[in-house]
């Protein structure tokens, strides 16, 4: 039995849905815990909830108390002091890793983390793009979303950037994820991107558009597309999904905008049951690291995130 906790915003939680499918692909039984909505959050994190219910076809089965239990012990002191002190032998594994090969051979696990590498599961992206459909949601999206998907459709090369303020200014966040996608960042993305294709459309998500307005909106190749908001928020994804190439931010909302795109295809050894995946003809870019205690090793992330191009806090291509 494997049981994968479900935490932190959609992003997040998609990741965690990916992994699951992946153990559910090798045969595995798995189980989904979405205990954590449940306990309020402390007055630094950012109150989050359960947003996998606005995919129908992202069906999930939840872990009750005493298979919690069967894996980890019970909800007891004693039990959480073990996990903790012995957490590969009790049964408890929290990511502790870029990558973790071995969680894969394992049964009988509880899986906490974030699973953020693109090889945890790059091999069943095609299955995921299945169950993470915007196509029957279409008909309740903002009519502005609608207008903007075809925007996009129409431009002869189109890439998206994603600039994430909102949450990670506060002070605890920016000291972890702050000073990453920096304007020397995004600067020499958008010059990456014009260097093989001048005609490109910019179109720009970012949870500040004003702050998009300000720096970006004297460009005449650049569109600030600020039309989904609160619950709507999520359709940025499927606009990102339908560019030809990707800005991302060190933020997984914007990773899903890429695994989405259906032209976004990792070089990955196929599982039985799925085709070999041909590789990536598209233009995907994302910063080095995603926190700031991360520290870059070149030949790591490209295999994690293969067919991706790297681009540091001072706008130097890796």
């Amino acid at each position: 039995m494997v049981i994968i906790k479900l935490m932190g915003g959609l992003g997040n939680q998609m990741q965690q849905y990916a992994l699951y499918q992946k153990f559910i692909a090798l045969g595995r039984e798995t189980y989904l815990d979405d205990s954590w909505f449940s306990v309020p959050v402390s007055d630094n994190c950012t109150s989050r909830s359960l947003e996998l219910g606005l995919f129908p076809e992202a069906d999930y089965k939840i872990a009750d108390k005493e298979q919690i239990s069967c894996v980890i012990g019970r909800d007891n002191v004693f039990s959480r002091i073990r996990s903790h002190i012995f957490k590969g032998a009790s049964g408890y594994i929290k990511e502790s890793g870029l990558y973790m090969a071995d969680i894969f051979e394992r049964d009988n696990i509880y899986l906490e983390g974030y699973w953020s590498a693109e090889k945890n599961y790059a091999d069943i992206l095609p299955l995921l793009r299945d169950k993470f459909n915007f196509d029957k949601m279409l008909i309740n999206a903002p009519a502005g979303s609608i207008e903007a998907a075809q925007q996009i459709s129409g431009s002869a090369y189109s890439c998206s950037i994603h600039i994430r303020r909102g949450d990670y200014l506060n002070s605890e966040n920016a000291a972890l994820f702050g000073g990453i996608a920096t304007p020397a960042y995004y600067d020499s993305a958008i010059g990456y991107i014009r260097e093989t294709h001048p005609e490109t459309k910019f179109y720009i998500f970012s949870d500040d558009p004003g702050y998009a307005r300000e720096v970006y909106g004297d460009d005449p190749s650049c569109f600030i597309v600020d039309v989904n908001h609160g619950k709507d928020s999520f359709f940025d994804i499927y606009l990102m999904s339908l560019c030809n190439a990707h800005i991302c931010a060190n933020s997984s909302f914007s990773f899903w905008g890429v695994r989405l795109d259906k032209d976004h295809n990792p070089v990955a050894s196929s599982l039985p049951g799925y085709e070999s995946i041909s590789p990536s003809n598209d233009i995907c870019i994302r910063p080095t690291i995603h926190v700031r205690t991360q520290e870059f090793d070149a030949d790591i992330m490209k295999d994690l995130w293969k067919g991706w191009t790297f681009i540091d806090p001072e706008g130097v291509i890796r």
